[in-house]
């Protein structure tokens, strides 16, 4: 049933991010970045510790917030896990949708530039570099069927894992550009997802 809005929200990014003013001059260390992660993930070496670290820190923090405890804590290059008193669909699969890293970059910019003038190609270029990291590794670790995606449904996990991913990603691109609207994104995405499923509606019953 959901499927429509996979479609909805992919639509609404494109039309927003081709209207991006300030990428004109930038796009190009984005695309860098994107280019180095592929590089490395594919001919040199596979960041697993890092990405599990990130993915189990993510597991702990997102329980923390919805006040559970925490009761052991494990990484390692095999594999990581979390012990905590409370999980549900949202702590299960927030690793696959929150690309930590890219979020403690732009906090630590945000900070730090309040302060510092920033080299703002290399920013970008890693935002770039820690989304694609996020991004590709999320998607071999999901190709495996974690116990995490099989809890909630592996097929309403795909679907939800993609939806939130794009929805986190606009609402970063919204911190980063200026214009880039969050508020004309969840607009256009209300909007398309309503025109698909009145096309299917029309189509089944009328």
């Amino acid at each position: 049933l959901a499927i429509p809005v996979m479609a909805a929200v992919t639509r609404a990014f494109y039309d927003n991010i081709v209207g991006v003013v300030e990428l004109s001059g930038i796009l190009k260390y984005f695309m860098y970045g994107v280019g180095a992660y592929i590089v490395l993930h594919l001919l040199f070496y596979k960041p697993t510790f890092v990405y599990v670290l990130g993915h189990e820190a993510v597991h702990a923090i997102t329980s923390w917030i919805m006040g559970g405890k925490i009761n052991s804590f494990k990484v390692s290059e095999a594999g990581g896990s979390v012990s905590t008193t409370k999980t549900n669909a949202v702590i299960e699969l927030s690793p696959y949708f929150i690309p930590i890293y890219t979020v403690i970059l732009m906090a630590v910019y945000f900070v730090v530039a309040y302060s510092y003038k920033i080299n703002g190609a290399a920013f970008i270029f890693l935002i770039g570099f820690t989304l694609t990291l996020h991004l590709v590794m999320t998607i071999e670790v999901m190709k495996i069927r974690q116990p995490d995606l099989m809890k909630s449904g592996y097929l309403f996990s795909i679907v939800t894992v993609y939806v939130l991913n794009i929805i986190i990603i606009a609402m970063l691109f919204s911190l980063l550009f200026p214009s880039f609207s969050s508020k004309k994104f969840f607009v256009d995405s209300y909007v398309f997802s309503k025109d698909i499923y009145s096309v299917i509606i029309r189509q089944l019953f009328f």
